[in-house]
């Protein structure tokens, strides 16, 4: 079974994709407006550039909410997984020294 904040992750990743699609979509049509001379240059330019920074500002919110869902749910990070693993084997080989086998 996939785990809850693997799910969530996912999630996530679905949301700052529609972001990405709807960004590049607005992308295009500001470059179509540019070339049919309905808007100048510059302003699609400046329009693209606080696209890019709202885009941005929203992505950070997403990871920032599902982070903090994910602490709120109390589960384990991958880092505390990796750490738990190498606090295992060290404990092995803590176990296997004690038992005098040196494999």
């Amino acid at each position: 079974m996939e785990r809850l904040s693997d799910l969530i992750r996912k999630i996530a990743l679905v949301e700052i994709g529609a972001i990405s699609v709807v960004n590049k979509k607005v992308e295009e049509f500001v470059r179509k407006l540019e070339e049919e001379g309905k808007i100048a240059e510059k302003e699609g330019t400046k329009l693209l550039a606080d696209l890019k920074k709202t885009f941005e500002n929203q992505k950070r919110e997403v990871e920032e909410k599902i982070e903090e869902i994910i602490k709120k749910m109390n589960l384990a990070t991958k880092d505390d997984v990796e750490l738990l693993k190498k606090e295992i084997e060290e404990l092995k080989e803590e176990i296997r020294k004690l038992k005098g086998d040196k494999e």
